[in-house]
C-alpha cells in the first residue's frame, strides 16, 4: 500500500520549504542592505533598554545616569506596581483554574466507565488495520531501523471508517 492517496495532490520538495534567502547563495548588496537594517533594528531596540536602565539605576545619584525626569520615575514605579499586581492576579488566577481542573479531572476519573466488549472489538480492528498495513508486531515493535514507505501512512479517518462499518463508533 505505498500508492499515492488520492487526497494528495500536490507534492512539494524539501528544498521549495526551506528557502533562506539572507543565508543562502546569491545576492550579495541585498545582504550587505538586509544586514544593515538588522543592525539598526537591534540598534533602535536595545536603545530604549540601556536608557531606561541607566536612569533607573543612576535614580539617586545626580551625576551619571542619562536623564532625570522625575515623573518618568514616577510612571515607572507606578507601572512596576500595576505589573506586580497583575501578575499577582495572574499567577492566583492560574493556579485557581489549575486547582479546578484537577478536581474536575479526578471527579471525572472516578466516573469514568467504559464498555469492555466495544472496547475489545475496537482493539480487534485496530489491530488488524496496522497488521495489514505495517505487518505483524514483531516487526514493527521495538526495531531501531524503521523504513518509512512513501504514502505508507493512516488515512485521516481511515480508522474511523472501519469502526463505523463494525458499528462500534
Amino acid at each position: 500500500m505505498t500508492d499515492k492517496p488520492w487526497y494528495a495532490v500536490h507534492t512539494i520538495d524539501e528544498k521549495s520549504l526551506t528557502v533562506d534567502w539572507f543565508f543562502g547563495p546569491g545576492h550579495a548588496a541585498r545582504k550587505v542592505g538586509q544586514f544593515v537594517l538588522l543592525l539598526i533594528g537591534w540598534f533602535f531596540a536595545i536603545l530604549p533598554v540601556v536608557v531606561t536602565a541607566s536612569a533607573i539605576l543612576n535614580r539617586d545619584n545626580p551625576d551619571k545616569g542619562w536623564w532625570k525626569y522625575s515623573e518618568g520615575f514616577e510612571l515607572w514605579d507606578t507601572t512596576m506596581i500595576g505589573l506586580g499586581i497583575f501578575l499577582a492576579i495572574f499567577i492566583v488566577g492560574y493556579f485557581a483554574l489549575f486547582i479546578a481542573n484537577r478536581v474536575d479531572n479526578r471527579k471525572r476519573d472516578q466516573r469514568r466507565t467504559y464498555d469492555e466488549e466495544r472496547l475489545a472489538k475496537r482493539l480487534d480492528i485496530a489491530e488488524n488495520l496496522y497488521a495489514e498495513k505495517f505487518g505483524p508486531p514483531q516487526l514493527r515493535e521495538q526495531q531501531h531501523r524503521i523504513v518509512i514507505r512513501p504514502y505508507a501512512d493512516l488515512e485521516t479517518f481511515e480508522l474511523r471508517g472501519l469502526y463505523r462499518t463494525h458499528g462500534v463508533e
